[in-house]
């Protein structure tokens, strides 16, 4: 009996122990957090709910704390949306993996607690993927025989599940990536974070906000092993770390940066603290670095504390704010950079100044703050990215050959998933059975992807329901996104299609449904969309609170919602609380409280949106959009008119978003203008100017900056800027100046005139043909690779120009296995004159490694520009976008 005592009296000891072991044990940190957590809960004491009740449960002082941590920097809407028992669960199974797999104890407390513990990657949604990614991969993993072989394991399964291809802005939650089978590079990097945190493989998500050497950024994964972080592309397995397709352009970056959710403490550059989050420059983990010291002064010389500092990339068209710092005592603001050039702009106090950095040849800067936003005045850079550098080959052939194997047995498994979805036949079977015309029943089925259930769920519950009602769902439909579809639920669509379907009794309605205000009623009364956000269920939820409330009109709305309090702290990573969450809460953040009005707007049939060139709310009111803000220093002042001339030939119609951008300088920032951008995919272009500019575009009264570029082939831009004020009531004309770019013309090498090729959907060799006067272009690409899907995209996008050109261009897949899985219906229509084959024997790429010197061969893809003799006089490999406009500038020659 005593030994029994005695048993039971160890075992609640060691269990006592157990529960009190301390999550965080740096006491200095550990008080950091409560303080945060404390006034987090302070904060919101005065919310509808109590967010904070899942800590009234039994927790063992490990959960306790970091449950508080996860609370501490949270953006609202986990709170609020998703809630504590989802985030306590989650918790809960990162304790368990850090137990269960080998390498738990290795990883240091600081490591787990930011980079294995928290739910979120960044601003996608949140699901349960942590506790379905850990059933696949844990038998995979625990195979593994070190951490670095697993985080590569995990990373092949991630290829079995998905591939790149461009989609819209949004970033879908991690189990969409394995419903829909692609992503873009953003949501490939937090589907494979989630993968990798999943079984205990501290992660982190990594990026360049923008390249320097072309117009685009770029986002991949970091993983922590054996003590030291090493990058991978997401999705994209290699047989090593710190291997990637974009290992040669991440040595022309800039400044690269890993987000971390919460207060990080560690030896890295740490650029940016707040509410959710801690910004770690790491460009110095990818190339040659300098240590730029920013000099602010005022008008008289005299430095100046507290000024605004931000570092711009030229990209896109616009000067993009990559870094903001604030200047200390001295007037001084340092930063780790790349060896390229910068547009410096410092402000304070509505005063401003700025000036070009040119990295690779010196480290400081002065900039004097003497403008105030009155002058007109033209600047014109040279802009120059750091220099392309070599690098040896990373991998043997035997490991390149292994790699391969498993991609095509990976695209194959993925393959089969996909060969799943809906047949055509199938799908006319069911919208005949149920009442539905086929082509627009089978294009939801197909924009849906692995989601088309839910489509077919809906479909079918509407089908019994009356002609009307049918009607409405399919115009419900017809409206959404491709990329909603892939993500919607039925409980999303049917609350939306309730509150569209009761607004068809609304008096307006039949007027609306004319066609002279039909985009009206499609576009801002039935589309649940507003901007970017994840649509929610939100229509039958504020349709109570407006009755509830006795509203009836905006004005009533807007009296009203000055009840919910503003907290744009709580929310730094551009995540919205949606409606349902907000109404919860009563407490938000100004852009989520804007697109609460435009939901609550549209409920009641009122036509409601946020502007597209200004963001700002607003609803319709008679024939004109009426304007509200909810932030006193955004209330719309007088405006005025303006109108951009361009009379120059070096591009025929310049782009936005490519050539060209206007900023609005407020406070003494400048901050870009969305002039009706068509960019419904990532890597697309903004509209022309010749769109835009038809007529006077109306602005508000105020200082502006029209912002210009063209791109030389080696990556620099020729850049200029005007400043310029526009005034109310009147009509401000300025010019677009675009400088021509002059290419010299050097021979690299010559090829082989008389290699073969077999071209797509043929069996025998043909040659190359080459043009008989100047360049075509001869190009080695790569399947499903990002890089060469930017190439294709661009040549799709300049589809005339080339067919103006008639010269014969040929893109080759190393072989016929990779041109199999190429799928033109991915892209829009290509040139007619634009021939994809593959390499016959892979003889062109070994010609073109023996004759030009290439290194690295497959780093795709390989562009040269060659004439009748065989000389090459421009050579491009690798990651590079606007390359399409390249191609046709040497063709010009």
């Amino acid at each position: 009996m005593l030994r029994i005592i005695s048993f039971l009296v160890v075992f609640l000891c060691l269990a006592a122990c157990r529960e009190e072991r301390h999550f965080i044990t740096d006491t200095a940190y550990r008080r950091t957090v409560e303080e945060d957590f404390e006034h987090k809960k302070q904060l919101l004491s005065g919310s509808q709910e109590d967010l904070f009740l899942i800590f009234n449960q039994p927790l063992t002082l490990e959960e306790r704390e970091a449950l508080e941590f996860i609370y501490a920097y949270a953006p609202l809407t986990d709170l609020a949306t998703y809630g504590g028992d989802f985030l306590l669960k989650n918790v809960r199974q990162s304790l368990k993996v850090r137990a269960e797999m080998p390498w738990g104890k290795e990883i240091p407390e600081a490591i787990f607690r930011h980079f294995v513990l928290p739910v979120r990657g960044h601003n996608e949604g949140l699901d349960s993927s942590r506790f379905v990614f850990y059933r696949e991969l844990r038998e995979r993993v625990l195979s593994c025989k070190t951490m670095e072989e697993a985080a590569l394991e995990v990373n092949h399964w991630c290829h079995e599940k998905a591939i790149y291809q461009p989609t819209n802005g949004r970033t879908c939650a991690p189990l969409t990536m394995t419903t829909t089978a692609y992503g873009r590079c953003g949501e490939e990097s937090v589907f494979a974070l989630a993968a990798m945190r999943s079984v205990g493989i501290p992660a982190r998500q990594v990026y360049t906000p923008r390249w320097a050497h072309c117009d685009d950024n770029h986002a991949w994964i970091e993983v922590w092993t054996d003590g030291q972080w090493k990058y991978l592309g997401a999705c994209e397995p290699e047989p090593r770390l710190d291997i990637a397709w974009f290992t040669a352009p991440v040595r022309r970056g800039l400044y690269i940066e890993a987000r971390v959710f919460g207060k990080y403490k560690s030896d890295e550059e740490i650029t940016a603290m707040n509410a959710n989050l801690t910004a770690v420059n790491v460009t110095s983990h990818y190339t040659d670095v300098k240590k730029a010291v920013i000099r602010v002064v005022d008008s008289a010389g005299r430095p100046v504390e507290g000024a605004s500092v931000e570092y711009k990339i030229y990209n896109y068209g616009e000067y993009y704010p990559a870094v903001t710092l604030t200047t200390d005592k001295q007037g001084i603001s340092s930063l780790t950079v790349g060896r390229g050039d910068w547009i410096i702009w410092a402000s304070k106090d509505g005063k401003f100044g700025f000036g070009e950095l040119e990295a690779a040849h010196r480290d400081t800067l002065k900039i004097v703050m003497d403008k105030g936003g009155n002058e007109k005045e033209q600047y014109a850079y040279h802009i120059i990215p750091p220099v392309e550098k070599e690098y040896q080959a990373l991998v043997k052939d035997e490991e390149r050959a292994e790699n391969d194997r498993r991609f095509m047995r990976e695209d194959s498994i993925r393959n089969a998933y996909i060969a799943t979805f809906m047949t055509e036949d199938a799908a006319q079977e069911k919208a005949k059975a149920w009442g539905y015309p086929f082509k627009s029943f089978f294009r939801y089925i197909q924009a849906a992807r692995g989601n088309y259930p839910v489509v077919l769920r809906f479909l079918e519950g509407e089908s019994g329901k009356g002609e009307e009602r049918k009607a409405v769902a399919m115009e419900l439909l017809d409206v959404l996104p491709e990329k909603d579809l892939q993500d919607i639920t039925v409980d999303i669509l049917e609350d939306q299609l309730e509150g569209a379907f009761v607004y068809a009794s609304h008096p307006r309605c039949p007027e609306y449904k004319t066609r002279e205000y039909r985009n009206l009623y499609q576009e801002y009364i039935l589309n649940p969309r507003i901007k970017n956000e994840f649509i929610s269920a939100y229509r039958k939820v504020l349709s109570a609170y407006l009755n509830r409330e006795s509203i009836r009109t905006p004005e009533e709305l807007l009296r009203k919602m000055e009840e919910i309090k503003v907290l744009d702290s709580i929310n730094t990573i551009n995540i919205l609380t949606p409606p349902a969450g907000v109404l919860k809460t009563m407490i938000t953040d100004t852009r989520s409280k804007e697109q609460f009005f435009v939901a609550a707007c549209r409920t009641m049939g009122i036509a409601a949106r946020l502007n597209p060139v200004d963001g700002k709310p607003e609803y319709r009111v008679d024939d004109h959009w009426k304007p509200v803000s909810f932030v006193a220093q955004q209330t719309a002042g007088p405006k005025g008119e303006l109108m951009v001339v361009y009379k120059g030939k070096a591009v025929k119609d310049p782009a936005y978003y490519t050539h060209f951008t206007l900023s609005r300088i407020k406070d003494g920032k400048a901050r870009l203008l969305d002039l009706g951008s068509n960019a419904q995919v990532d890597m697309g272009g903004g509209a022309t100017y010749s769109t835009i500019f038809r007529s006077p575009v109306a602005l508000e009264e105020g200082s502006y900056i029209l912002v210009s570029g063209n791109r030389k082939s080696d990556g620099s831009v020729l850049s200029n800027m005007l400043t310029f004020q526009i005034k109310a009531g009147k009509c401000t004309r300025v010019n677009l100046v675009l400088q021509e770019v002059q290419e010299t013309l050097t021979v690299l090498g010559d090829i082989d005139t008389r290699m073969k090729y077999i071209p797509e959907g043929k069996e025998k060799p043909v040659r190359i043909e080459l043009p008989r006067k100047g360049y075509t272009a001869l190009a080695l690409i790569g399947v499903n690779q990002e890089p060469t899907n930017h190439l294709i995209r661009d040549m799709s996008g300049m589809k005339a120009d080339f067919e103006a050109k008639g010269i014969p261009m040929v893109f080759l897949f190393p072989d016929l296995p990779q041109l199999e899985k190429f799928s033109r219906s991915d892209f829009r229509p290509l040139p007619v004159n634009m021939h994809i084959g593959y390499d016959y024997q892979g003889k062109v790429a070994g010609m073109l490694k023996e004759r030009l010197g290439i290194k690295n061969g497959d780093n795709l893809p390989i562009i040269v520009m060659v004439n009748k003799k065989g000389e090459v006089v421009f050579l491009s490999q690798g990651y590079r976008v606007g390359l399409g406009n390249q191609i046709l500038r040497f063709m010009n020659l």
